[in-house]
């Protein structure tokens, strides 16, 4: 009989792993299920810019599209996230009520934006402001375009920088606004009441604008892990093996892992964990390993780090 082997989450990380495991005669070796916060495929975040700018449709972005999880006889579960693993019955707990029994499991939770205090910046019911985005999915691009399109928005700033504050700014000058971006500078709120009116710094002149974006860096999504008593300190903590510290059925992969100390936020990491991942779960090289990438890894704030000497 087949193994039962989940997935949460169907980012660039949980699908590469899902790809890999069946390059290696997975489809032979398990029934897979994969649970997506998104109502979508896979699709390529490192493109969004060029959905923003109009380079790039919505679908040219897309990795697998939906037809590719039944083509491979995937349980695909978009929409929903997984709230809870109890590692003692090996059960996944989602939100809307669905449990589903593993032999293995795969963490793949990704990461979020970084939104840095400032007044101002969420509701009263501690929801974000209209007007106010992140960078990170295919709906942050889509509204960001819808609300540059209105007639009465002409200006936007964008906080933080990485690879993600100039692909947006370029994005947003390519739909006919003004733009200004905000690296270093420490924004202290985000003015306004019923829509965005600018915002304030401490160390300079409010400036005017019509809508906010913040690409202050990333944090690992690691909350269903705390949740289920798993081994998290900046990531979910995996060993050489991507395994989970301490657990024999449970793997981790991408954004949401910290290996030897490091959390990664770029796609070279990704691929390289999860043909290793792949490796040991369906037994193809059970002596592979993960040494660590080469590559710019995370700062506790969610920012890239800069390299060996400043540059």
């Amino acid at each position: 009989m087949k193994q039962r082997l989940v997935v949460i989450g169907n980012g660039m990380a949980g699908a590469r792993a899902v790809e890999e495991i069946l390059a290696r005669g997975g489809a032979d070796m398990f029934q897979i299920t994969m649970f997506g916060d998104e109502p979508y495929g896979n699709y390529n975040r490192t493109r969004l810019g060029r959905v923003l700018t109009g380079e790039d449709s919505e679908t040219d972005l897309v990795i697998n599209p939906l037809q590719w999880y039944r083509q491979h006889d995937i349980a695909l579960h978009t929409g929903r996230r997984v709230e809870r693993v109890d590692k003692f019955s090996r059960h996944v707990f989602a939100s809307n009520g669905r449990v589903v029994e593993y032999d293995l499991l795969i963490i793949a939770t990704g990461s979020h934006s970084f939104l840095p205090p400032m007044d101002g910046l969420h509701t009263p019911s501690g929801t974000i402001r209209h007007g106010v985005f992140t960078f990170r999915t295919l709906d942050d691009a889509r509204r960001m375009v819808q609300l540059a399109r209105q007639k009465d928005h002409h200006r936007a700033a964008v906080i933080g920088g990485g690879p993600f504050g100039p692909e947006a700014a370029h994005g947003l000058e390519a739909q006919g606004l003004e733009v200004e971006v905000h690296a270093g500078s420490r924004a202290t709120a985000i003015l306004g009441s019923d829509r965005i009116a600018g915002l304030g710094f401490r160390d300079q002149p409010n400036l005017d604008c019509d809508m906010v974006v913040v690409t202050a860096g990333i944090r690992p999504n690691v909350d269903v892990a705390v949740v289920s008593g798993l081994a998290v300190e900046r990531g979910i903590v995996v060993d050489d093996h991507l395994r989970v510290m301490d657990e024999e059925e449970i793997y981790g992969v991408g954004e949401c892992v910290q290996h030897r100390g490091e959390v990664y936020g770029t796609v070279p990491p990704l691929w390289e964990q999860a043909a290793v991942l792949a490796d040991h779960v369906t037994g193809v090289d059970r002596s592979s390993m993960y040494l660590g990438t080469r590559t710019l890894p995370l700062n506790t704030a969610g920012s890239l780090l800069a390299p060996a000497g400043g540059k």
